[in-house]
């Protein structure tokens, strides 16, 4: 087995693991050469943008270096089928939840083929030759089984030279028992290309506003490698199986990583947890999509501090010594002189979560 396959295998172990407690819908993926080694990938801008918290829209734009003449060359896209409790196919003959696939490049929008594939197969000219018809697939999930993968593929022209790649689809949000929603994307892919890396690697998040979520040191060291476009913290922590992680609270804005001379050594896995923020001593979370319903204040304090939940998310600076004392506990919490609160603009969630809560 190559060691791209078994990246493949390890990584797909490790997803339909949390998958038996959950949906696991899809994840992103490089796009990779089939047959070739003379092409180098010299930029990658990836931009990842969650809609509604349930979907994943994955931007990526290419800049590929051919140092030889024109050639026609078939490049491949990879993704997993869903496991868990997740539909398997559809008669669409696509991945059932990944949308809005397109391609162009140099400027020309290319049309694409989809096939499957056995999971363990490498993927190259004569698999792809020989990879497994659609009702073999339908068969095999009548079956119980799916050891497959989708494969979205297309034929390119690579000029000599600089060639451009703007590659776009969006994909739903896995979840689990543990987890609201994660996302993966197969970074290590990239180095099936000739240089074996990302010559210059830029990768930005916007996750949305108020909102909290991990992302495993898999190909990043240290938290300050990332730069804040906006108002947000950051912490270290541990995540499942002893993984390094950061936790991360954008307020507003974006995240940014930049790298030169990228040399991929994991995948990206970002999640958020369906308790997220919550400490022994209290019920809060800085993101208001963990929960719809405050817990049942035990005394008029815990009430208070409840209710200004949404106004602590967005730093309003307490008069209240108590509650300014609990409140500045938290990574999240920055404080704002500027801020009125204001209940209408609230979300229809902090809304509903306060008027829950009654008077104080």
């Amino acid at each position: 087995m190559t060691k791209a396959a078994t990246s493949i295998l390890l990584f797909f172990t490790t997803f339909f693991s949390f998958a038996n407690d959950g949906a696991y819908f899809g994840s992103g993926n490089h796009l990779v050469p089939i047959d070739e080694s003379s092409i180098s990938v010299k930029k990658e801008i990836l931009t990842l943008k969650k809609r509604n918290n349930l979907q994943m829209e994955v931007t990526v734009y290419y800049e590929f270096y051919n140092p030889g003449q024109g050639k026609n060359l078939k490049v491949g896209f990879e993704a997993f089928a869903p496991q868990g409790d997740a539909t398997k196919i559809n008669e669409s003959q696509r991945h059932p939840y990944m949308h809005n696939f397109t391609v162009e490049l140099n400027n020309t929008i290319l049309g694409y083929d989809v096939s499957y594939l056995p999971r363990e197969n490498p993927l190259n000219e004569d698999s792809l030759e020989k990879s497994m018809g659609f009702q073999t697939i339908k068969n095999q999930v009548n079956e119980g089984e799916f050891d497959f993968i989708y494969v979205y593929h297309f034929d390119a022209h690579f000029k000599n030279g600089l060639n451009i790649i703007k590659h776009t689809y969006t994909v739903d949000l896995s979840n689990s028992v543990e987890y609201l929603y994660s996302f993966s994307y197969i970074l290590t892919a990239a180095k099936r290309w000739a240089n074996k890396q990302i010559d210059d690697f830029t990768l930005i998040i916007d996750m949305g506003a108020f909102e909290a979520f991990t992302l495993n040191k898999t190909f990043f060291d240290r938290a300050e490698e990332w730069i804040v476009n906006g108002i947000g913290r950051f912490e270290n922590t541990t995540a499942t199986e002893n993984q390094p992680a950061v936790n991360f609270y954008m307020h507003t804005g974006t995240l940014q990583f930049q790298k030169n001379n990228f040399k991929i050594q994991g995948d990206l896995f970002l999640s958020s947890e369906k308790r997220y923020g919550f400490t022994e001593n209290s019920f809060l979370s800085f993101s208001y999509r963990i929960h719809e319903s405050p817990p049942t204040p035990k005394t008029p304090l815990e009430r208070k501090i409840y209710r200004n939940l949404p106004y602590a998310r967005r730093g309003y600076v307490f008069k209240n010594q108590e509650l300014a004392a609990f409140y500045k506990k938290f990574v999240w919490y920055i404080p704002d002189p500027n801020f009125i609160p204001d209940f209408n603009a609230l979300t229809e969630i902090e809304k509903a979560w306060i008027n829950k809560l009654g008077n104080e």
